[in-house]
């Protein structure tokens, strides 16, 4: 089957845990080993993220999960259970994305997402209220003031859609894939498709390589203190399935460049480090080649 013009992008963000590797056999390949240690990259501790909030990396994450590449679509977020459970239960599932979780407790899990959706769309429902009632002050004010000048007109993209929250839960990756396809995609209403983790579904996304595109959107995370200590790095209990030493093209991979990184999420990605409060963060993009 041929890849499917419809990628998958795994959005995640990393921090470098130098590891010595553990196939040596003599003590001169462990002496090397150990000067040029394995870089995992570490994704998690104890359930959640190993570093404090990084307000760079979570405004990035919200702004191109929720901005659909066309008006009347809407972007799926893929994701486990624990992923999902990881988010605040006031924010989940997160709004104008179809929140898709994989888990094998499938008829447990869709009736608690079920009634978060429910109650997330209550929300949203009154904060629409309250915004139209305000908008319709300030026409009516605006009206009052402009005598004889003709109708208020509508500023631009007013009243477009950005994106519907919904929620599906599945009870593997592909069943999941399927699924939004077969519905959102059917109808015209699909976006793009993000996985956001943790490991597992991470994983299962890379082995679907064959029968479609696969791209990564990486933050890498540093203390700033680790460019000059390589022991000052965050603990770390979960790692992504590809140590990064292997996203090279002799493993399949390219490095792509800012600028394609920037057309894959829909705002400027310059690739070089920004540093915010005690850590620096990089967003790069990688790309599957076979």
């Amino acid at each position: 089957m041929p890849p499917s013009k419809n990628p998958l992008t795994l959005i995640v963000a990393t921090t470098p845990i130098p590891t010595p590797t553990t196939t040596t056999t003599t003590i001169q390949n462990a002496a090397a080993a150990a000067a040029a240690p394995t870089l995992r990259l570490g994704i998690g501790l104890n359930g959640t993220l190993p570093w404090p909030r990084i307000k760079t990396d979570m405004s990035f994450f919200a702004r191109i999960t929720s901005r659909p590449p066309a008006s009347h679509t809407t972007n799926a977020i893929l994701m486990g259970r624990k992923t999902y459970d990881s988010i605040p239960a006031t924010l989940r599932p997160l709004v104008k994305r179809v929140n898709t979780v994989v888990t094998r407790s499938v008829d447990d899990v869709r009736q608690r997402v079920e009634g978060d959706l429910q109650r997330r769309r209550e929300k949203e429902e009154a904060k629409k209220r309250e915004e139209e009632e305000k908008e319709e002050k300030k026409k009516e004010g605006v009206q009052g003031q402009a005598l004889g000048l003709g109708q208020v007109q509508s500023s631009p993209g007013q009243g477009q859609t950005q994106g519907q929250t919904d929620a599906v839960v599945c009870a593997g990756l592909e069943e999941a894939i399927e699924t939004l396809e077969a519905t959102h995609g059917k109808e015209g209403r699909l976006g793009q498709m993000f996985v956001i983790g943790g490991a597992e579904i991470y994983a299962a996304a890379l082995a679907t390589q064959k029968t479609r595109a696969v791209r990564i959107v990486m933050t890498f995370v540093e203390k700033l203190a680790y460019e000059q200590d390589r022991t000052q790095v965050f603990e770390c209990d979960t790692f992504f399935p590809v140590d990064q030493e292997l996203l090279n093209e002799t493993n399949g991979w390219k490095r792509v460049s800012a600028q394609e990184v920037s057309e894959w999420v829909g705002e400027t990605v310059t690739g070089e480090w920004i540093v915010d409060g005690e850590v620096r963060v990089k967003m790069v993009g990688y790309e599957r080649t076979n």
